[in-house]
């Protein structure tokens, strides 16, 4: 199955089917996007080929769902671990909900194959919601940071909430795609050509204006009071805050290029499955560096017992000493 070559979307859906279709909200929902896996690939009963193709095309979207359902999940796992501990920390609430998302999508898009299963439609409409969590969540964890450096100021607060609202945006223009199954790539969403570069626009002002804004004043802290937390914060921001930039980049530019076909919108998931994972390690290891910071130094501890026994050495030879010489009559001088 050449799953690389290129495939318009629009050829997929025949002209006029709107007439046909069922509407929910409003909504037209294409019949091939109400059927699951089971019931898609059962369709072509009678066509070997036809059926191998259907099954080969979603088993591959099926093995993609399994690494993104493994990562979710352990995700999860350190989220929940790391909020155990700080229970009023507001970025470990954004990577539980975060995680929790991206394990409802992975696992609904795995239970497709199940009798009565989910549709496609469902799994789709799973990733417009889910996607704009997992903004919202990037941005609320950035947005924290960067009021509580810049000494709560309310008006960095206003803009990065203005800048959050428009992400319910996306999931509607996702909800308003028609799903389609497809034996040349499994369930699609076909989405019109403007939508990849819309959920840019929507994503990179969060991601630049709060790590720049954030990262600015951490290096400015460094260069004043010279932390070794603050040097670990500050490597390990600018560290992650990039990967999400250029991951949210990479992945909408792929998107709206194409590079590897119709299975390019994949690249949303991607960017989402890794944006999970670098919250998660920035979290992690910002928590670990600050508890690191205020542990005494082995060598220091060791220098300073060995001088506290030297002390107490020298105190007891002079005190041995001088009871030595009473005891045998002999004139005894302590030097000082």
């Amino acid at each position: 199955m050449a799953f690389w070559r290129h495939i318009d979307r629009n050829l997929l859906l025949k002209d006029g089917w709107e007439k046909n279709a069922t509407y929910q909200w409003g909504i037209a929902l294409h019949p091939l996007g109400e059927l699951n896996a089971l019931d898609y690939i059962t369709e072509a009963q009678g066509d070997i080929e036809e059926m191998r193709a259907r099954n080969g095309s979603l088993s591959l979207q099926s093995a993609f769902n399994v690494i993104c359902t493994y990562l979710f999940v352990r995700n999860l796992f350190l989220a929940v671990s790391m909020l155990y501990k700080r229970p009023k920390m507001l970025a470990g609430w954004c990577c539980v909900l975060q995680a929790i998302a991206g394990l409802v999508y992975s696992i609904s898009s795995l239970a497709v194959y199940l009798p009565d299963g989910p549709s496609c439609r469902i799994a789709l409409w799973l990733v417009g919601v889910g996607s704009s969590i997992s903004v919202l969540c990037v941005g609320t964890a950035l947005l924290q940071k960067a009021y509580l450096v810049h000494h709560r100021n309310k008006w960095l607060l206003g803009f990065g909430i203005f800048l959050l609202l428009p992400q319910p945006a996306f999931t509607y223009m996702v909800w308003n795609s028609p799903g389609v199954m497809s034996s040349a790539g499994g369930c699609l969403s076909c989405y019109p050509t403007y939508l990849p570069w819309a959920k840019l626009a929507m994503d990179m002002p969060i991601n630049l204006v709060f790590s720049i804004a954030f990262l600015m004043v951490v290096y400015q802290q460094y260069r004043q009071f010279g932390s070794a937390a603050w040097k670990q914060l500050v490597h390990n921001g600018i560290q992650t805050m990039c990967l999400i930039v250029f991951s949210n980049i990479i992945c909408m530019f792929c998107v709206a290029f194409e590079v590897i076909g119709i299975f390019s919108e994949f690249f949303f998931i991607f960017d989402w499955t890794i944006t999970s994972v670098l919250l998660v390690h920035h979290c992690t290891t910002l928590r670990l560096s600050k508890a690191d910071a205020h542990k005494p130094h082995t060598q220091n501890v060791v220098r300073e017992l060995a001088n506290i026994k030297t002390a107490a050495t020298q105190f007891a030879s002079k005190t041995t000493v001088a009871e030595t010489c009473s005891r045998y009559n002999i004139k005894y001088q302590a030097i000082v």
